[in-house]
């Protein structure tokens, strides 16, 4: 019997009562790991669809804790499936337990979905921003900065270059807006400012970014695909440090044809440059100027290993999903 183990962990992103009525009965396994039935993570959620499915097909499924992550457990497995992954262990322990978490997932031999090195290439935003511009894409002007090794007057000719008055700054590796900072009628002692205390505080790579003053008035259009299948899409907007989600009725119909036109071309470049995917999701904002038109959506993010909500997905999440990773553990 194979073995598919799932990486866990996550705290984020509770099933709804709804749902929990629904899958009663395959979630109960879940209390022997300390999960209340009144607060279900999604990754649990998966875990238990993927024993559920999986058991049936013939592998046995078992659990693998992120933050605690053992070579020894990982080799117990012929397949391993990251829902936890480097954003959360960066979360949970900074650089020393996202270095740990990475470099078993390097040294296991299971296969592991997404690839280590799948993962490394988008985890650091840099790598994927630069493949996608290279490969025609729109994307915001981006400056990419290393903290151990930088020019303030090279990064303010980048600002002057391409007219920023406000700018965001923002660290690779972490998420949930953690050290997203905007700063407004940018000087360079601002800059500098704030490179230094994200220096003092243990990043080491940020991004720097124009502000744009529509992006939350249009909202963020988020797709999400299983394999090259989009199976839903819906808008956020933020007030405060709340994301608030709008359904995919609430985008327009021509805009959101051309995201998820260009989202598939970009999830086939992938696909034929590097590996498939399990799923993925594809972040598009507003907005800025190019030759084409006015103005313009560009790619925001993409994410391998994104955060699902059964809400959001309205019950084309985590079936399906358990569905496609059986099909590729062949």
């Amino acid at each position: 019997m194979k073995t598919i183990g799932i990486t866990i962990g996550t705290e984020d992103e509770s099933v709804s009562k709804k749902y929990y009525q629904k899958n009663k009965a395959s979630l109960q396994f879940l209390k022997e790991y300390g999960i209340s039935m009144n607060y279900i993570p999604f990754d649990y959620a998966i875990l238990a669809e993927l024993k559920k499915q999986g058991e049936k097909a013939g592998y046995q499924i078992i659990p693998l804790f992120g933050d605690k992550l053992s070579l020894s457990e990982c080799n117990k497995c012929d397949y391993i499936f990251c829902v936890y992954e480097g954003t959360y262990a960066f979360a949970d322990g900074g650089y020393e337990n996202y270095n740990h978490f990475r470099k078993t997932l390097k040294k296991t031999k299971a296969t592991v979905f997404p690839s280590p090195k799948m993962q490394d290439f988008i985890i650091n935003k840099h790598q994927y921003m630069k493949y996608i511009k290279k490969k025609g894409y729109e994307i915001s002007p981006t400056n990419f900065i290393n903290l151990s090794n930088y020019n303030i007057q090279t990064i303010m000719k980048f600002i002057q270059k391409n007219n920023f008055t406000n700018i965001v700054i923002k660290p690779e590796l972490v998420g949930f807006k953690k050290g997203f900072k905007i700063i407004k009628n940018v000087t360079p002692k601002k800059v500098e400012d704030y490179l230094k205390k994200m220096k003092k505080e243990g990043y080491q790579h940020i991004l720097l970014q124009e502000f744009l003053e529509d992006f939350n008035k249009f909202g963020e259009i988020k797709t999400y695909w299983i394999g090259d299948k989009n199976m839903f899409s819906y808008k956020q907007k933020w007030k405060g440090s709340d994301g608030i989600i709008f359904p995919q009725e609430d985008i327009d119909k021509d805009l959101l044809k051309q995201c998820l036109q260009t989202a598939k071309s970009l999830i086939n470049d992938l696909t034929n440059d590097y590996e498939e995917l399990v799923h993925v999701r594809v972040d598009f904002a507003c907005c800025i100027n190019n030759d084409d038109q006015c103005r313009g959506f560009f790619i925001n993010e993409i994410e391998i290993n994104p955060a699902l909500s059964d809400e959001d997905s309205r019950g084309k999440g985590f079936v399906p999903l358990v569905k496609k990773l059986l099909v590729m553990c062949v």
